[in-house]
């Protein structure tokens, strides 16, 4: 089944308004096996609206409409849709009451605007709304069929799958089926290098990556009959990868990383120059690290790099606070301050100023100590101050993981 999305609104057009209702909407469609073939964005305007179906109906034969059903002169989605399958708007009683008995519950003034919202189309079906004034409307004809749908996303998830989802799933003749896979510690075009023979290898699979500065994910999707086939891609997937693969698309690192400690019996600390405690707060967001998590220390300067973690002076002078040397003294000596098994240190060149031809900006050095065996790295990143701290602690995370995994 071929699904077209119509979002109408000029808060959405111009971007005060995340649509986040379309994701919600093409994720869904295409998770139940239909096929979102296209989406767009009209004004609040009866005759923008009109084209706007016009041009959908070119792309598939259901469309699904987003907003523009309030009680307000600019909702007018119900008569752009009216007058594209010229259709009568009739006032329909029974949605009134309901509007009534909302504004009722909550011992409120009935607004006379929202009589507005009490017209259905001749000839449609009325989808109501539990969370909202706002009923949803239904209508076919001509061998095109239309969902209007609210705005609001709480609205609009609960009629969606409540009515929309039922009458979908009744139209797809196959149902799709999809893995995901999330890596961490490689980059896009490196992972891209090791699979790419599997394109080739199946074919009836639709390999998609989505790459963030932390992870990269791969959703694979086929329909049913494909099944074996995906089965075997899933083996090979994970063979490849198994030094990257962490779990599914909703798998979190720095949860991961927190089980393996629980899991093994061990706790953590860290001290970071350049990443400014951002790999600390990023692990502290995980619930019940406190039973493993001792202490993290950013340790910005040259005093506190001596006072905190007790480095040498003379190591300090000589080899600078950016370099190997410190960063493996600082996981040492924050093992014997802090009596983590795991430490991990983090010092480096974030910018924009302060590099060198040796030592350039996006310079980093990391050092893990895990039960006494340490364990040495260096990056050099690109992009400005924030980037540079982001994939420092994204490398961060997946090192430890790595290092602990192994245990």
């Amino acid at each position: 089944m071929k699904v077209a999305i119509l979002a109408v609104g000029n808060e959405v057009l111009c971007g005060k308004t995340l649509n986040t209702n379309s994701m919600f909407i093409a994720r869904e469609v295409e998770g139940m096996g239909g096929k979102v073939t296209h989406q767009q964005v009209v004004p609040d305007q009866i005759e923008e609206i009109v084209r706007g179906l016009e041009i959908a109906y070119t792309y598939a034969d259901l469309v699904i409409t987003i907003g523009g059903l309030g009680p307000t002169v600019d909702d007018l989605t119900r008569d752009g849709v009216a007058k594209y399958f010229e259709v009568e708007l009739v006032y329909d009683e029974d949605i009134y009451q309901g509007i009534c008995d909302y504004f009722k519950r909550s011992h409120q003034d009935i607004p006379e605007n929202n009589v507005r919202q009490a017209y259905k189309f001749a000839g449609g079906l009325v989808l109501p709304n539990n969370n909202g004034t706002a009923p949803a409307l239904f209508l076919q004809k001509d061998l095109q069929t239309i969902f209007l749908l609210p705005g609001p996303p709480s609205e609009l998830e609960l009629i969606f799958n409540d009515s929309v989802r039922p009458y979908l799933v009744s139209q797809i003749e196959e149902r799709k089926i999809t893995n995901s896979y999330r890596l961490c510690g490689i980059g896009e075009s490196v992972a891209e290098g090791k699979i790419i023979h599997l394109y080739k290898q199946y074919p009836h699979l639709n390999i998609a990556p989505y790459c963030a500065v932390d992870k990269v994910d791969y959703i694979v999707t086929t329909l049913e009959r494909y099944r074996t086939e995906l089965e075997a891609f899933d083996e090979e997937f994970r063979t490849i990868m198994k030094d990257y693969y962490i779990g599914n698309q909703s798998t979190d690192l720095p949860n991961e990383i927190v089980r393996l400690l629980k899991e093994k019996g061990l706790t953590l600390a860290t001290a970071e120059s350049c990443s400014g405690g951002l790999l600390s707060s990023t692990l502290i967001n995980v619930e019940g690290i406190s039973t493993v998590f001792l202490e993290g220390i950013v340790s910005y300067s040259y005093e506190s790099k001596l006072k905190r973690l007790d480095i040498n002076v003379d190591r300090l002078m000589e080899y600078g606070a950016v370099s190997e040397e410190i960063a493996h003294d600082m996981a040492v000596n924050l093992r014997e301050i802090s009596g983590a098994d795991v430490t991990v240190s983090i010092t480096g060149i974030a910018g924009p100023g302060g590099g060198s031809e040796l030592k350039p900006v996006g310079l980093v050095y990391m050092a893990i100590d895990v039960c006494g065996q340490i364990f040495l790295k260096s990056y050099i990143f690109n992009g400005n101050r924030e980037k540079i701290r982001q994939r420092t602690v994204a490398e961060a995370l997946y090192w430890l993981y790595y290092h602990i995994k192994a245990l």
